[in-house]
């Protein structure tokens, strides 16, 4: 047998807050994921800039040698 009945309403004050944290909490998880690929990928492109200048460095001093 399934319960017809309505529910009562909630009150006001805890239908916002309970509004207020979910939009915060989606918003964070919202721009986390991304931020953290973005900051991933500028590591890797400092990563990989650093080691081409400690290349290019290394071939010009044997080069000079």
């Amino acid at each position: 047998m399934q319960n017809n009945a309505e529910r009562p309403p909630r009150p006001r004050g805890a239908l916002n807050k309970w509004l207020t944290t979910t939009a915060a909490h989606l918003r964070k998880w919202s721009a986390g994921p991304g931020q953290r690929v973005q900051v991933s990928f500028m590591n890797g492109v400092a990563t990989k800039l650093g080691e081409l200048a400690t290349t290019a460095v290394i071939a010009w001093l044997i080069y000079r040698r």
